[in-house]
């Protein structure tokens, strides 16, 4: 078994006096009167609640604890119990800390740019493949621990950085797995979030934690429960506590994940008992009932709890020959506690210098401006706050802080890691709309993006689409300064758009008196702009857009028309909704204001127009618990016509965009839509790495659109319609199944996959 050398890793110089002499002055004396003991906590989960309540069972019995060695959760609990926590603190925290959030690294949609929300929305099968021209490349986990590491931080609080874990308020020993020798590794000095980290890193669920070269992972599969570890330190008595799963039998092994689990039980179990085989007459083995508990079940933690405080009890008579006496014991605690206020640094942080070590593509300068820190007094919400607004770029695999003393300075050391499976990166698309009847719409495509062109993070975004719509694009994002405040982007595309309109005489209405035009548009365009983005939700951009066009009628092959237009345009975005498909809060606004030129040259025929183009679209959610209500509306309008053509025309028609209609059937240059849409959450179904909750409910719409622009408000025609749905937002996209309906008798069923934007 490899020990790792403890390091030259400083603590503070106080620190290390007060605690060098009290242990030996606390534990000489105890260990001149008692044998010293050492506790042994085993992985194993949710289950490792068990640990607290044996813990809690110890400290009723007046038992100390001298040494501490655990694996996995056991080396969670047990480093929590090493820093002075008691066990009711650790139980409390446990059932606080939601655990399935340390299996998703995907940070909060309000905090990310405009253009990565808009992006997502539509590319929203994110498979985390990156390439660099030679291979596809893959990360080592599903998740890559961010969250996991916020989780251990909030646990243990502010620590600093141990030159050895015997400076702990009780010595600690935390065991993982070196995945390239298969070897067990003793972590003994260092971060202790790090270490717990790597004792718990689930392989395949989390990638290993690089330690002094040791490539690190979940410790159960060689040394489940490090009994000589403990013994190892120094303990006389050894009290383990073993939570790993038994061997399922032959009738349970239904499924392929349970001939796996069954292997792994196996490792584990193999490791446990060669472990056990090393306790002797004096030591205790402590096996809780929480056989029939999986390692996920966190929503069991209170269960497992009282199950390890019933088994330490039911060892009462044999554990308590070696209590101390109640004035022995609180000595013992009094002990701890003060040990503990030194070594905490508290929730607020005096910051004498901030390091960042850059691993990444971007500037120093990017780094700095995302974090937002200045030296002196730093709250510890807000530096995790500053955290995860790097983070919220995704452009990192990691972004990690520690505290370390250097001399008399309090050095705050910031570690940030690029993707190490970029720097390219590809996103895919996939959406359905079919009404069982005549009207099939779908889309598939694929997002190409290519990071770290600038060292201020200027990235070329290509994309590739196939289906009703056709489309082939590559925008070049170019941001001025390390703030990402001020940028350009440069965008050119080809485009296909086939479409059946419905239209009397010159207006689009629905209607037994209606015909179907089939029209085909192609387009080649190209966007040039430069944008203000003062919030992470928010941003102006003022642009020239230019576009040529083809429009060709399916009725009439010699109908063909030509068209441009150039346009100088204003726009403005706001975005903090959570979810685009199932918003639960937040506001959406997309503005533009802008003045287009327009020429139309058809059957040997030339007309020009110039003509303002406004369009404002919005929608606000709120939710109460399980029910959410939230409003869409759009107006759009442009004050000319060149000829028959319509050019980049607004579009109605689908579900919940006047229900009951196929979708796009209406389009015209005006429009003015609403609805309001009443969601329930019916099923939460929270599986940890991902939510895919289940939902039930109900539209009202009202809108239309219109091409004369001398309608009064009474010419328009606006239609009313409705809808009920059930939807699941799953992590292949939303999908749903509705009915709606449209006044004139006009109604469809829908069969909807992935987002339709």
């Amino acid at each position: 078994m490899l020990i790792r050398l403890l390091k030259g890793r400083l603590v503070t110089a106080a620190i290390l006096l007060s605690a060098t002499l009290s242990a030996s002055l606390a534990f000489a004396e105890n260990n001149s009167q008692r044998p010293t003991i050492g506790l042994v906590l085993g992985g194993g989960g949710a289950k490792g609640a068990a640990h607290v309540g044996v813990l809690k069972a110890l400290e009723e019995m007046h038992i100390p604890v001298d040494y501490i060695a655990g694996t996995s959760m056991g080396a969670y609990v047990g480093g929590l119990y090493a820093t002075g926590m008691s066990a009711d603190e650790i139980g409390a925290m446990m059932e606080s800390i939601d655990w399935n959030e340390g299996y998703q690294d995907r940070v909060y949609r309000g905090d990310r740019r405009i253009r990565d929300k808009e992006h997502e929305d539509r590319y929203n099968l994110s498979t985390n493949l990156g390439f660099d021209f030679k291979s596809l490349k893959t990360p080592q986990g599903v998740v890559q621990g961010q969250n996991m590491i916020r989780i251990l931080r909030d646990s243990t609080g502010n620590l600093p950085s141990f030159a050895s874990f015997d400076q702990m308020v009780v010595p600690y020993r935390a065991v993982a797995t070196d995945i390239e020798r298969l070897i067990p590794v003793v972590i003994g000095d260092g971060q202790l979030t790090e270490a717990m980290l790597a004792s718990m890193a689930v392989p395949g669920a989390l990638p290993p934690v690089e330690l002094d070269g040791h490539y690190l992972v979940d410790g159960g599969s060689v040394n489940n429960l490090p009994v000589d570890v403990a013994k190892a330190l120094g303990a006389d008595i050894v009290i383990a506590v073993d939570i790993s799963t038994d061997y399922y039998p032959a009738e349970e092994l239904g499924s392929y994940l349970q001939v796996m689990n069954q292997l792994v039980n196996f490792m584990v179990r193999q490791s446990t008992e060669k472990q056990i085989g090393n306790m002797d007459k004096n030591d205790f083995l402590l096996t809780p009932d929480v056989g029939d508990m999986e390692t996920t079940e966190f929503d069991r933690v209170p269960e497992a709890l009282q199950k390890g405080y019933e088994i330490a009890m039911a060892n009462r008579a044999a554990l308590e020959k070696v209590s101390l006496t109640s004035g022995e014991y609180q000595e013992y605690v009094e002990e701890k506690q003060k040990r503990r206020r030194m070594m905490l640094y508290g929730d607020t942080l005096d910051v004498d210098r901030i390091v960042i070590n850059n691993d990444t593509s971007f500037s120093d300068e990017v780094l700095k401006a995302r974090l937002d820190l200045e030296t002196g007094k730093m709250d510890s919400e807000n530096l995790e706050k500053s955290v995860q607004n790097l983070y919220a770029l995704d452009r990192f695999e990691t972004v990690r802080y520690h505290l370390e003393q250097v001399g008399k300075e309090n050095v705050l050391v910031v570690d940030v890691a690029e993707k190490s499976w970029g720097p390219n990166f590809v996103d895919f698309r996939f959406a359905l709309e079919d009404n069982f009847e005549s009207d099939t719409n779908f889309s598939a495509g694929v997002s190409i993006n290519t990071t770290g062109l600038s060292d201020y993070g200027a990235e070329l975004r290509s994309t590739f689409e196939l289906g009703t719509d056709k489309k082939a694009q590559a925008e070049l994002y170019l941001p001025f300064s390390a703030e990402q405040t001020f940028f350009a982007e440069i965008l050119g595309g080809f485009e296909v758009r086939e479409r059946d309109a419905y239209f009397r005489e010159e207006e689009p209405v629905l209607g037994n008196d209606t015909f179907a035009v089939g029209v085909r548009y192609s387009e080649v365009i190209g966007d040039i702009s430069v944008g203000w983005q003062p919030k992470l939700w928010g941003e102006f951009k003022l642009g020239y857009r230019h576009l040529y066009g083809e429009e060709k009628v399916a009725s009439s092959e010699s109908y063909r028309s030509d068209y441009e237009r150039a346009m100088p345009y204003l726009s403005f975005t706001l975005d903090t909704l959570d979810n685009r498909v199932f918003p639960n809060y937040g506001a959406y606004i997309d503005a533009s204001l802008g003045y287009a030129k327009d020429s139309l040259k058809s059957q040997g025929e030339r007309s020009d127009s110039e003509a303002a183009v406004l369009n404002v679209e919005g929608i606000y959610a709120q939710n109460w618990g399980k029910h959410t209500l939230y409003g869409k509306a759009k107006y759009g309008t442009i004050n000319a016509r060149v000829g028959n053509v319509l050019i980049e025309p607004h579009e109605l028609g689908g579900f919940l965009n006047l229900s009951g209609i196929p979708r796009d059937s209406l389009w015209a240059n005006n429009i003015a839509y609403s609805a309001l849409v009443y969601r329930y959450r019916l099923l939460d179904n929270d599986f940890g790495l991902f939510k895919s909750p289940v939902y039930l409910g109900t539209s009202f719409e009202y809108g239309g659109v219109w091409n004369n622009p001398d309608f009064s408000l009474k010419d328009i025609p606006f239609y009313t319609a409705g809808s009920i749905f059930a939807g699941v937002d799953s992590p292949l996209g939303p999908i749903i199944v509705a009915y709606g309906r449209t006044e004139n008798d006009l109604d469809s069923f829908y069969f909807i996959v992935g987002s339709q934007f």
